[in-house]
Parts: C-alpha cells; structure tokens; sequence
C-alpha cells in the first residue's frame, strides 16, 4: 500500500482558481494506465506564478479488519497486534481518509509542498504541470511503480 503524506488542509478557491481548474481539467489527457478523471480527488496549488501542479489521486480504500496485524520487537521477532493498537490502527486510517479529497471533487491548496502526495503508487496518483499563460498542460505522468 503506497505512504499517504497530506500536510496543510486546503484553502478555500477564489473564482480565478475554479477557472483554473475547469481550463486544466478541459485541457488534460490522463496518462495510459490512469482510471477516469472522476475517479481522483483533485488537488491543486500554485508553482510559482506561472505554474499550477495538480495531484490527483485516486482514494483510499478503509483498511480490512481481517487482515492480519503485527508489532515488530527490538529482537526483529513479531507478534501480533493488540485489540487497542488495532483499534488505533483503524482510527488513524480513517482520520487520513478523511483528511482525502473525494472522488470526484477537487481542493486548492495555498504551496505546492501542502499538497497530498503518495510514495509510488503508480496510477494512484497522477500529477500534471499546468502553464498558466499559455493555457498548456506541460506534462502528466503517474507516480512510480504500481
């Protein structure tokens, strides 16, 4: 399962940045492997003043309570987790679910490093570079392995 890192929450968009959004959106063309644009949660931030990069990525899924669960010890043995650190577990995974733009939907952020990112993932994550002068998406690539 790819690492989720989301840092600052998004800001609300001016009508500017919806627009931005809506040419980006008209103008990309998802990299070969990606799933339907509906199917990412859709963030943005500006790059500079010319630039806007977009993740998109594609939701998380809840974890699966039978899947099993083990604490690595000092000795590099295991044993399995605990009903509260499972529990925990399960806290921490939907509070970073919840922190994810839906499917569907789309969030500016205020800097780029505020952007939720995944580590590899493949086609869970897609970013595009956006020219803003020139009305051109630049690139769009999926993240890594899958």
């Amino acid at each position: 399962m790819p690492l989720l890192l989301v840092a600052a929450a998004p800001t609300s968009s001016s009508r500017y940045q919806q627009q931005l959004m809506d040419q980006i959106e008209r103008a990309v063309v998802l990299s070969k492997g990606a799933k339907s644009l509906n199917a990412y949660g859709r963030n943005y931030a500006f790059s500079g003043p010319r630039r806007v990069i977009a993740i998109y990525l594609l939701p998380s899924k809840p974890l699966d309570p039978t899947c099993g669960c083990e604490v690595m010890l000092k000795d590099l043995s295991s044993r399995s987790c605990t009903r509260s650190e499972r529990a925990e577990l399960a806290a921490s995974s939907a509070r970073a679910i919840a922190a994810e733009t839906p499917a569907g939907r789309r969030r500016w952020f205020k800097s780029v490093g505020s952007l939720p990112m995944i580590a590899d993932g493949g086609c869970t994550q897609v970013t595009v570079w956006y020219d803003v002068p020139t009305h051109h998406v630049l690139a769009v690539a999926c993240n890594g392995l899958g």
